[in-house]
């Protein structure tokens, strides 16, 4: 059940971080960061192992990904501007990193 709700927090930190990165730039995208990042560092380190955290960030990416792809309407979630390429670029950095940091 850990597995399963380990890709569930980090699809939820995925959409909140896509959600919040566009509003009130800087401050939104910071807030995205730091929440996806500290989020699944806690999730590792609730529940003791690094596997989780892996799936977690797996959840994070897919959210993202998700977010970023044009959907029936042409709509973007995820834009090309300086808040969205810092979100996709940024945003993997920051869970790679907590994942890699000690649990």
């Amino acid at each position: 059940m850990r597995l399963v709700g380990s890709f569930v927090w980090g699809a939820i930190l995925g959409v909140a971080a896509v959600l919040l990165h566009d509003a009130y730039v800087p401050f939104g995208l910071i807030l995205a960061l730091l929440g996806s990042g500290v989020g699944i560092w806690l999730l590792g380190r609730a529940w003791g192992l690094r596997r989780y955290k892996i799936l977690a960030s797996i959840g994070w990416a897919l959210a993202v990904l998700i977010g970023g792809t044009p959907g029936v309407g042409g709509e973007l979630l995820v834009q090309g501007n300086f808040a969205g390429n810092a979100l996709v670029i940024a945003g993997l950095a920051t869970i790679v990193f907590a994942v890699i940091a000690p649990v």
